[in-house]
Formats: C-alpha cells, structure tokens, sequence
C-alpha cells in the first residue's frame, strides 16, 4: 500500500514537472514554431519514445510534415524509416491516424501499431507502438505532436489524460502569435493613416498658407490704398473743426480698423487712443447701471483741472463696463463707489461694493453670476496695464483697473536716439511718415528709392532705416542685401533695417528676413506704431528680432 502511494506521488510529481515544463516552454518562445520544437523534446523524453515529429495543416486542413523532428540517439535508423514514410504524405480528416484528430479533437494511443486502423503509413513501419495529440488554438487544429516506439507500449492514461491540458498551453502560443501579428498590422495600417492624414495636413497648411498670403496682399493692397488718402486728412485734420474735422476723424478711424484686421496682431486690440478726461470716462461708463444701483464717482483733486488722458477708450470703457455690471448686479451691493487716480503714469479706476466679498482668479465667477473678469484681464494687458479683484473690509469687493497713458509731445527716448533714414518712392508716405517721426522728435533724412538709400547710407552716420520693400529699380530687398555686404562707410553695415510693406502674408515676411531686414512694419501705419518701432531699435540696450508688426 506504501509502494502504490509512493508511485502514485511520483507520477503526480511528474506530471506537474511536465506541465511547469510546457508553461516554460510557452512563456520563453518567440513564436508557436520554436515553442512546438521545445514541447517535441520535452514530451519525448517524458514518454520515453524514440521519434517525435510535429505535423502542421496546409491552407486545405490536410496535415502535412514539417521540419520539427526530435530522436533519441539510439534510434537514428528508425528516424529514417519514419521520416521516409512521412515526408510525402498527407493526412487529411476522416482519412485514419494522424488525419483523424483534425476532426475529432481527441488525443490517440496504439500500443501495438498492427492493430490500429487505417494507419496509412503501415507498410514502412509495421509494428511497434504510437499516440499523438492535437494543438488546439480556440476551436481549431494548428498541429499534431505524434510520438513513435520501434516496439510496442503499453498505454499512459494519465500522460493521455494530461494530452488535451499540453495542447491547449502550447495552442495558447499561436494565440499569442496571431494577436502579435494583428497589433503589428493594426499598428502599421495606423502608421500608413497617420503619414497619409500628416501629409493632408501639410497640405492644407501650405494651401492655407498660399491663400492667407494672397489675402493678405490683395486687403493690405486695398486698405493701403484706402490709408494713403485718410492719412493724408488727418495730417490737415487739426486745422479743422465742426462737423467736417468728425468726417475725416470717422474716416482715419475706418482705416485703422481695416488695418488691425489686416495686421492680425494683438495691437489691433488697442485700438484708437484718444484724449478724455477721467470725470467723463467714469461718467461714461457709469450711467448705463445707474438703474442698477447708486453710482458713486470719485476723481482724484490733481485730475480735476482739465486733465485729459491718452487711452484706448473704447476698450476702457469695456473693461470698465464688465467690472461696473458685476458690482451692480451681481453682487447683492446697493451702492457702487468708482474711483480714478493717476498712479505713476497708469491711470487706475477701482470699482468697489458692499455686497458678497469675492477675489480672483482663486474664486472662479461670483456665486451669483457675473464673470467675464479673465476678458477684463486681457483688455488690461492688451492696454498696458493690468486687473486685480479682491474681496475688501469688512464686507464687499474691490476691482482695480489699471491701464497705461501717454503723455504729448517728444518721446523722452528720442533724444537719446540718432538720425533716421526713411526710404519711399511714394511721395505722400514720404511726407506723412516724416511728418510723424519728427512728431516723436526724431531727425529724419528722407530718400525716394534704394539706390538714393544706398547713397545716404555710405555718406551719413544714421542708427535706424525705415526701408519701403516695393520701390522700383533697386527695391528694398537688394537695397539691403548691398548694404550687408558694405564697409568702411559712414553708417555701420549692421544698422538696423526695418521694412515697410504692405505684404503682411508669411511669405513676405521670410523674404524680408532673408535679405537681412530685422523687423517689418506693416503699411499702413500710425504715429503710434512707427514711434515703437523707432524706440525698439533706437533705444539703449535694445538689440535682436522684435516680433512681428
């Protein structure tokens, strides 16, 4: 009894060992072919037979040889009788053993080979002892794994029992395959729809591209023709008053808004900067919530002698708006105090309530509604200035707006600046863009084309050219690329050299910085432009590409 429960622990024993051995087989293969080579070696010298050999399906289902054979070193002969036998062969279902098994899906054993049925390979191996069992992937036969003896063998109920457990282990390979080759044709199909859709995109940006800088050339062509002649008003337009002085203001104003749309930059947020007093701005602003609640203005005592700023009024007056329409309305408060100050050169308006204390942007909108404050902070910074909310003592809230002004007269930059060589073949841009930089306080030589620029540049010392890109004879372009090439004259070759083009597209742009422009300035342009740009590059310490104009 000890014996027979030693010999069954052994054989438990063993068949665990086998079935680590498949799993180890299984995990370490790189494919199902390697993994059925391995297993052929392992099942073999587990049933102690002499050959091995693993059959595979055809694209028919008729099992067929292949090249995974496995023998013990005694049975080399045998070896050859079976692989003779088996080389030109093929078994398909219902046809005797091995074909048997694509069918039935059930492992076989004959002890004695004599008395198997329809065994097509009888006649070269006549006797001795064989069993096989199927590879099963889901619900098909991927191969058989069929072991041969020279003599006969008794059957292994166990090992044969264990048969069905192996293949599905060694089916789960091919499994393990087939989904490896799908990821693979998954991930190239989606490499192919990525480099195709990359490829539509490239497309349709330098179509994009090829339209944007058609449109921008023929609009900025239109409202620079359009600008010529507002800009030729608004040089006489102080002399005049009434009604026709409103005309020719509503005219330039026109123009800077079809300029702004054209220039497609963030100054065309800023607008038109005009003269007001801080009484009439609140004033202005103030009135649409008066049935809201009690507006109280407060101006600073050094602001109420007539003092008028230079603002960006319509966009103040928003962001004004925005701030004055949440005290009044949403914040529970019966009374709004606005306030303005001049602080430092920034003119700062704090609206304040007593209703729900609130800050931002920690807190997100009020809790009864509002909002609009992360717009208000964006006109603040488009103005030069800034927004700051916070909740006051003991209750309430206070908002305040701060946003930059500008004083008249000569830039206190400009004399620190030198002269400034302007270039244009046209002669009321000649004159207008002179008459602005002498408005800033500027020294300015004006000349009609490239070659006349070329000229003035080798015999005059200047610090900054306004250089026009479409000029006949030599254009600005080349009139440049010569000057980067020249030495020894009175101006430095490096200079700086900003264009002036009506071409704002992309392409315009790239040409101009590769003929050694360092920053454009798109037509057309006011006093306010012009002036930046002249301070950028005249002014101490500021060197490099600026961005875009």
């Amino acid at each position: 009894m000890a014996e027979g429960q030693l010999r069954r622990a052994y054989d438990q024993a063993r068949e665990v060992e086998l079935l680590a051995s498949i799993a180890r087989v299984v995990l370490e293969a790189v494919d199902a072919t390697s993994a059925l080579s391995a297993a052929a070696k392992v099942m073999r010298r587990h049933c102690d037979f002499a050959v091995s050999h693993v059959l595979v399906p055809d694209v028919d289902g008729v099992l067929v040889t292949s090249d995974i054979w496995d023998v013990d070193e005694g049975h080399v002969e045998f070896l050859d009788r079976v692989m003779t036998a088996t080389a030109d062969e093929g078994f398909g279902p219902s046809s005797g053993l091995p074909g048997d098994m694509a069918s039935s899906h059930v492992p076989e054993w004959f002890p004695d080979l004599r008395h198997a049925p329809s065994h097509l390979r009888q006649e070269a191996i006549p006797s001795g002892s064989y069993w096989a069992f199927p590879v099963i992937a889901g619900v098909d036969v991927t191969a058989v794994m069929e072991f041969f003896h020279p003599t006969p063998r008794g059957t292994d109920e166990r090992l044969l029992r264990l048969a069905p457990s192996v293949g599905a282990q060694l089916g789960s390979a091919f499994e393990r395959e087939w989904l490896f080759r799908r990821q693979e044709a998954d991930r190239r199909h989606l490499e192919e729809l990525v480099a195709a859709r990359t490829q539509d995109i490239a497309r349709i940006e330098r179509r994009g591209r090829e339209v944007e800088d058609v449109r921008a050339a023929f609009v900025a062509y239109l409202v620079h023709e359009n600008a010529r002649v507002a800009r030729s008003l608004e040089a006489v337009s102080g002399t005049l008053h009434g009604e026709v002085k409103s005309a020719i203001e509503g005219i330039v104003r026109l123009a800077d808004q079809l300029a702004g749309v054209v220039e497609g930059v963030d100054r065309r947020l800023i607008g038109r900067r005009e003269l007001i007093g801080p009484s009439e701005l609140l004033a202005s602003v103030a009135g649409p919530f008066e049935k809201d609640a009690r507006i109280v203005l407060t101006v600073a005592e050094d602001l109420t002698d007539g003092t008028k700023f230079d603002l960006s009024v319509p966009y103040v007056q928003r962001a004004l708006s925005e701030l004055i329409e949440n005290a009044a309305r949403h914040s529970g408060s019966e009374v709004v105090e606005l306030s303005g100050r001049l602080d430092s050169g920034s003119f700062t308006v704090e609206v304040r309530d007593s209703g729900i204390g609130f800050t931002w942007p920690q807190n997100g909108l009020r809790p009864t509604g509002g909002g609009g404050l992360a717009q208000v902070a964006r006109l603040a910074s488009a103005l030069g200035g800034s927004l700051e909310v916070r909740a006051a003592e003991p209750k309430g809230t206070i908002a305040r707006l701060q946003v930059a002004t500008r004083e008249r007269g000569p830039a206190p930059w400009a004399s620190r600046s030198t002269r400034v060589l302007l270039v244009d073949d046209n002669e009321v841009n000649r004159r207008l863009a002179g008459a602005m930089l002498d408005r800033i306080g500027l020294r300015a030589d004006v000349v009609d084309g490239g070659e006349a620029a070329l000229a003035a540049l080798r015999s005059s010392a200047y610090g900054l050219v306004f250089m026009d890109v479409q000029m006949p004879g030599v254009d600005g372009r080349e009139a440049t690329r010569i000057w980067r090439r020249s030495t020894g004259f009175a101006s430095p070759a490096d200079i700086p050299i900003v264009a002036l083009t009506a071409h704002v597209g992309k392409q315009e742009r790239e040409e101009c910085t590769e003929a050694g422009m360092n920053d454009y300035l798109s037509k057309p342009f006011g006093i306010e432009d012009l002036g930046a740009m002249a301070k950028r590059w005249l002014e101490p310490g500021q060197t490099g590409r600026s961005d875009a104009r």
